[in-house]
């Protein structure tokens, strides 16, 4: 017994007719006879009744059609899902991710998924916050890593996957190296280095030192955090930063201080909502929620 057997026996079923069912599935109307007939000899009993000029089913038949539908029905649902492997085994995602990967353990996570399916290509790409926003607007990406306060209303799901909070990074000679926590207000006539200006961390430090009702005094803006950390350790300055992206880099001559009043933020994978996800795309993003869970 074979899937085509079954197929023709089913669209002769719903013609009744061997000439109108093999002109559907395109093949002469004996092959189709012949096909039926190997069939009904494996059954060891009729499922057409051809006595008269239109046939009709026999009682096996009828009771054969319910068996062929859900062996067909069946068969299709095991292609379809095999069919997802295949794609799999052939996908590509493309990536957007802020410089912070490696502090929220993304690193390893990528690379375990790379590990398991090792056919489908990733495409990283390191952007700030705004860029990125940019790229999930225009479908450019098909996931990203972000901080959720700079995420817009509505142009992507959400996955928040580490929660995180700002703190003050200082040389273990400042005043404050030893404080339980600070109010921001205290670090007005202190000298300010910080990631750079297009960063998302940049606008949080200057709204937040906006809010305790000064502007900071920025002696250095840089992209690099080992760079930020390292003048801070030779007391050139202050700087504020994310807890887990402080506690990453691991110095001897810094202290980390939680502030009076907690500033929240998330990391989060994002994925825009004008892009339909792939079984690639589906099938990184379980990998991540269940990998950071």
């Amino acid at each position: 017994m074979t899937i085509a057997q079954l197929q023709y026996f089913l669209t002769i079923r719903k013609y009744l007719s061997f000439s109108s069912a093999a002109d559907e599935l395109c093949i002469t109307q004996s092959a189709i006879s012949k096909q039926i007939k190997s069939l009904e000899g494996e059954l060891n009993t009729l499922l057409f009744d051809r006595r008269t000029r239109t046939i009709s089913l026999t009682p096996a038949g009828d009771e054969f059609v319910l068996y062929a539908e859900k062996i067909l029905a069946n068969y299709n649902e095991m292609m379809s899902n095999m069919k997802k492997h295949e794609l799999l085994e052939k996908g590509h995602i493309s990536i957007a991710t802020i410089p912070v990967m490696s502090q929220y353990g993304m690193t390893s996570i990528i690379a375990g998924f790379t590990g398991m399916y090792p056919h489908i290509k990733l495409h990283l790409i390191e952007k700030e916050n705004d860029i990125i926003v940019s790229m999930l607007r225009n479908g450019e990406v098909d996931v990203a890593f972000m901080r959720t306060n700079y995420i817009p209303e509505g142009i992507a799901e959400v996955h928040p996957l580490v929660d995180d909070f700002l703190v003050l990074v200082v040389s273990k000679d400042h005043p404050l190296a030893d404080q339980a926590s600070v109010g921001l207000t205290r670090l007005q006539t202190d000298k300010f280095i910080l990631l750079n200006s297009v960063s998302g961390i940049y606008t949080t430090c200057m709204e937040e030192c906006r809010k305790a009702g000064f502007t900071p005094e920025v002696l250095f803006t840089n992209s690099r955090i080992e760079t930020i950390m390292e003048l801070v350790a030779e007391n050139l300055g202050v700087t504020l930063l994310m807890n887990q992206v402080a506690r990453y880099v691991d110095h001897p001559k810094l202290s980390i201080v939680p502030l009076a009043d907690p500033v929240l933020s998330s990391f989060a994978m994002v994925n825009p909502k004008n892009k339909q996800n792939t079984e690639s795309v589906t099938a990184f993003m379980d990998y991540v929620i269940q990998s950071s869970s």
